[in-house]
């Protein structure tokens, strides 16, 4: 990901922490629910990733959400 990141330039610094955030967050799923899915979902593991990927995916300014 790092020579990825360095090539999008054009991304502000808190930008690529949300990139880096949504790979890894999304990465962190799958293997949760391939692991044990009943104790994931049971124990509310993977709502709380969906609930931090909301947060990282969300539009620098309000304004601009649909």
């Amino acid at each position: 990901m790092p020579c990825v990141l360095s090539d999008a330039d054009w991304l502000t610094p808190d930008q690529h922490i949300r990139l880096m955030a949504v790979a890894s967050i999304t990465t962190g799923i799958a293997r949760l629910l391939a692991d044990d899915p009943g104790t994931a979902i049971l124990h509310g593991l993977v709502a709380r990733m969906c609930a931090t990927l909301d947060h990282a995916i969300r539009p620098d300014h309000p304004g601009l959400a649909t």
